[in-house]
């Protein structure tokens, strides 16, 4: 026996600290259900703002809809089957063992019977029914569903009833499956508890009532199920488990049967659990589900892999044919190729003089100026302080001077994370915006190789026709800054003025949200987690609290339903500075359509490693980037899918004819969209079955021909490679047959290998026109193909790329420069097409390795096996081409050929040499006066090399 000392030692409970950990657990539940109210609140005063209250309410409605429709369904089944359960327990008089277990389970539940039923109906039914919600999409294409126009070869139902009938009509039969299912197991865990089934002892072990009740659960499950397999049928249409997407030959000749095969068993199976209401034991019961189990794998698994196997691979070059053009024809209209047009392009070698000078305007406006690799440059002549930042630079074009020409165009935003002092009033109140914008010639440097402005400086300033701004200042942008209160009692910070002192402002514009009451800014407070935004004297009922501020993110809040560019770009219309979204809709459900293979797009970009295999780019979202004002113009309103987003929310969409003026001239084509075009063309150009199974003339994107490019993996019905594809290029060109420069987007092809990159021939290349909205090449939105001659060596990009590198003028001048501090960094391969000819071009970036400035030291133009080296791009154009051009195939003489000089040449050679290596010195210290002041006089040397070199009729070599 245990003595007293060795019993265990009851303390009483201390009440107050339960009451504390209470009080602390009940204060945090309450501040977070506060939080949630607080961004539930705020999130509609943000759409309200932005006048989008149709949006907030419709989408919220839908889940609110969704969610309690489901949930009050499940519910309702759940307590019906339970009360039925519960009426039959008192004529239930259990005996045996479980006896203890069901007179305890009656004597707790029974007194409150109805409390728990409805308890764990509704528990079960927030488990099962609240996650429909997610599925609001859905329901908003279903009711809100347009005639598509196309019909599918099999069904011969509209396109539309796949896209927005069926995924939702899917997930419902999967639901109910599901419920039933949940049903049927609480109905027999209960009727255990009740008695209703026994696991031992004497008698039977399920009820007969009970019997009866789950054979009319599994009979509606049955039920469920042939429905299931009648949609099933429709889902076949998108198969991709055959030679390509969509229903072939094993599909509708096999797995088609078996699916009609398998909702007639299913309907059997219910009508003999049906009939076992009547009977004792579960016999017929176990036959049907047997049944049904060996019918699904021997019909549904078994057969079409013998008929695949034995059938169709013997002979898939004559099987699978109708289904193989099939899958062309609404592959290519599902990602909109069934338009592109197709030219010949002989790529010859035998331009004249007339020619050149036809093409001379689009020659000089070829992009020199990458931003992805000089960005440094644009950052440090121009972001003025260390707060400002270029994070967005892009390639456009702009009407300067009557002249269409391409350039760089980058805002000036405000890097939060650089301010002077990381107070709350800096943060939040005083530096609250960017200011202005830079616009620069993109095919010119200046003489020290840096770009020439049209638009630079704070304040802004313009020359040589560049556009003027009338408003810099920018609060909404590409960044992700943190909220700000605009127009407050502080002043807001604009620029440091040329005296030392500064410009500041207070916001006039109706972006963000109002400050408002005092309750207002309480739950701005919770949002943000920062109360200064109630405490501080300095916001007023007339602030504005800017949140939501990088443009992306904006336009994605405030159209859920699409997806959207990851990468925006910034035009100047009208004195201001706007952002331009592209907004895409995609769907995977066309039928028979190949889905694109996503992986040749750069990981940044939204519909990389997405599933989709329909895709239009239907909306073009303008944003304000001083009041964040937010337009969507529908600019392809053939699109069924952006048509019934319409009739959801006619309020959010603008037509493309209310476009402010001069917008659609600074529109550009997706390059996400074009990448995905091109890479579906490459095979889909294809349009003859035969030919396509064959694809002895299917294409890939060329490789990248930048140094160091990274691999990536293929994919899709064939993969390209292991190369990382070409980047397609906007640039300014003149096709063959326009008599003047447009503005195009560009991407080569090379032949098809499987699992190399050994083919680098030029098969073709396509491009995208971005000008007015006409008919033919060059149109926006127009894709043209140029094929080159089959049977002809025709270098790609690759082969050019090698050609650079090895031609002694290049390399001399690379390794001449990439020393005493400095790198060289080869610029983007650019293609241009001369009336039926091809050039290249390429920029040569000069660089400190202690204070990176990328410069333009050199410019190489390629024709032919003509390899020109020249410091800017007009003197490369007229080397390559100021000769007498004959019709020989080798080209002009290149540039890289060396010719004996006099020895006074050769002296002046010397010394610009070591001029050069100063200007080195001067850049990498950061002297932008020394570096220039030293390139001059070389270039003055290398003018008398080039006068005394003229009177001997001997011109200097290009490694100078």
């Amino acid at each position: 026996m245990r003595s007293p000392a060795d019993l265990p030692v009851h303390r009483p409970v201390n009440r107050a600290r339960v009451a504390i950990v209470v009080g602390i657990l009940a204060a945090i539940v309450l501040v977070a259900s506060l939080h949630g109210l607080a961004v539930f609140y705020t999130d509609f005063l943000w759409f309200r703002s932005v006048g989008l209250t149709q949006v907030w309410s419709g989408v919220l409605l839908s889940k609110v809809f969704l969610g309690v429709l489901f949930v009050a369904i499940f519910f309702v089944l759940c307590f019906v089957n339970l009360a039925i359960v519960d009426r039959r327990a008192f004529r239930m008089l259990p005996t045996g063992p479980e006896d203890a277990l069901v007179q305890r389970y009656r004597a707790v539940v029974v007194p409150h019977a109805a409390v728990v039923r409805s308890i764990a109906a509704l528990v079960l039914a927030l488990i099962v029914g609240a996650g429909v919600s997610g599925e609001w999409n859905n329901w908003i294409l279903f009711t809100h569903a347009v005639h598509w126009g196309v019909k599918d070869p099999v069904f011969h139902k509209d396109v539309g009833f796949y896209v927005f009938q069926l995924p939702f009509l899917s997930f419902l039969v999967e639901w109910a499956f599901a419920a039933l299912l949940v049903v049927t197991l609480a109905v027999a865990g209960a009727s255990y508890l009740t008695g209703g089934i026994r696991l031992q002892g004497p008698g039977p072990r399920v009820h007969p009532e009970v019997k009866a009740h789950l054979s009319v659960l599994l009979a509606l499950i049955a039920v469920v199920k042939a429905v299931g397999y009648y949609f099933q049928r429709y889902e076949l249409l998108n198969a991709n488990d055959g030679f390509a997407h969509g229903a072939f030959y094993t599909d509708l000749h096999a797995r088609l049967p078996a699916i009609e095969l398998l909702i007639v068993i299913s309907l059997v199976a219910a009508v003999i659990l049906l009939g076992n209401i009547r009977r004792q034991g579960w016999g017929l019961p176990i036959i049907a589900i047997g049944l049904w189990a060996f019918i699904s794998i021997v019909v549904g698994a078994i057969y079409p892999a013998i008929i695949e196997n034995f059938t169709v691979i013997p002979s898939q070059a004559t099987k699978e044919l109708p289904y193989i053009g099939r899958n062309i024809s609404a592959t290519r209209e599902a990602m909109g190729i069934n338009g592109v047009g197709t030219q010949s392009f002989s790529a010859s070698q035998t331009l004249t003089a007339s020619q050149v000078d036809a093409n001379r305007k689009a020659l000089s406006a070829v992009r020199i100026w990458d931003p992805s690799l000089t960005s440094a440059t644009f950052n440090k002549l121009q972001d003025i302080k260390g707060y400002y930042t270029f994070a967005n630079l892009t390639v456009n074009r702009m009407d300067i001077g009557g002249e269409e020409q391409p350039v760089v165009v980058g805002v000036r935003e405000l890097d939060q994370s650089q301010l002077p002092a990381q107070s709350w009033v800096n943060t939040h109140l005083q530096y609250t915006h960017g200011y202005g914008a830079i616009v620069a010639e993109a095919s010119s440097a200046t003489s020290n190789g840096v770009p020439n402005f049209l638009v630079q400086n704070v304040p802004p300033t313009s020359s040589s026709g560049g556009p003027r701004l009338t408003q810099p200042a920018v609060y909404y942008g590409v960044t992700d800054p943190s909220y700000v209160v605009a127009n407050s009692r502080q002043a807001e910070f604009d620029y440091q003025a040329a005296n030392g002192g500064t410009v500041q402002s207070h916001y006039q514009g109706s972006g963000g949200v109002p400050a408002g009451s005092v309750f207002r800014r309480a739950a701005f407070a919770l949002r943000f987690g920062d109360l200064n935004l109630l405490l501080s004297s300095q916001v007023t009922a007339k602030s504005r609290i800017m949140f939501v501020r990088n443009v992306v993110q904006r336009v994605e809040k405030a159209a859920p339903f699409l997806s959207f560019g990851s990468n925006p770009y910034a035009v100047v219309l009208h004195g201001g500075i706007y952002w331009v979204v592209n907004g895409y809709t995609t769907t995977d459900q066309y039928p028979y359509a190949q889905p694109p293979n996503t992986t040749v797009l750069p990981a940044s970009s939204s519909l990389a490693n997405t599933s989709f295999n329909y895709l239009r780019n239907s909306v073009k979202v303008l944003v304000n980037a001083y009041n964040g004002k937010m337009t969507f113009y529908v600019t392809d309103p053939s699109d069924p899918i952006i048509r019934a987003y319409e009739k959801a929310f006619p309020a959010l969409f603008t037509p493309e004819s209310a476009m402010p003026a001069g917008l659609a001239a600074q529109l550009r084509y997706p390059l996400s969209l074009f990448t995905l075009q091109s890479e579906v063309y490459g095979r889909y150009h294809i349009t003859n079955p035969s030919n396509f199974y064959n694809a002895s003339d299917a294409w890939v994107l060329a490789a990248s021909p930048a140094p160091g490019a990274v691999t990536s993996g293929g994919g899709g019905i064939f993969g390209i490679g292991n190369v990382t594809p070409m980047t397609p290029q906007y640039t300014e060109i003149q096709l063959p047959g326009q008599s003047k420069p447009s503005f195009e987007l560009l991407e080569a092809f090379v032949p098809y290998a499987t699992g190399s990159d050994s083919q680098q021939n030029l098969t073709a290349f396509m491009v995208a026109g971005n000008g007015p909205a006409q008919h033919g090449p060059g149109a926006y939105g127009a894709l043209t193909s140029y094929v080159t001659p089959r049977g002809i060596q025709i270098n790609g990009p690759s082969l050019v790329n090698a050609e650079i590198s090895a031609t002694p003028a290049v390399s001399e001048a690379q390794t001449l420069l990439d020393q005493h501090g400095s790198s060289v960094e080869q610029g983007t391969l650019m293609l241009v097409p001369v009336d039926q000819s091809l050039v290249w071009v390429r920029p040569l970036y000069v660089q400190s390795s202690q204070n990176a400035l990328p410069a333009i030291h050199y410019v190489v133009v390629v024709y032919g096996k003509t390899v020109t080296l020249e410091s800017t791009l007009p003197e490369a154009i007229d080397a390559t081409f100021g000769s007498d051009l004959s019709h020989s195939t080798t080209g002009p003489p290149s540039s890289s050929s060396t010719k004996p000089v006099s020895p006074s040449v050769q002296g002046l050679i010397t010394q610009a040499n070591t001029d050069l290596q100063q200007a080195q010195s001067f850049l990498q210290a950061g002297n932008l006066g020394g570096y220039q002041s030293s390139v001059e006089k070389a270039q003055q040397l290398l003018q008398k090399a080039v006068k005394l070199e003229q009177a001997a009729n001997t011109k200097p070599p290009a490694t100078t």
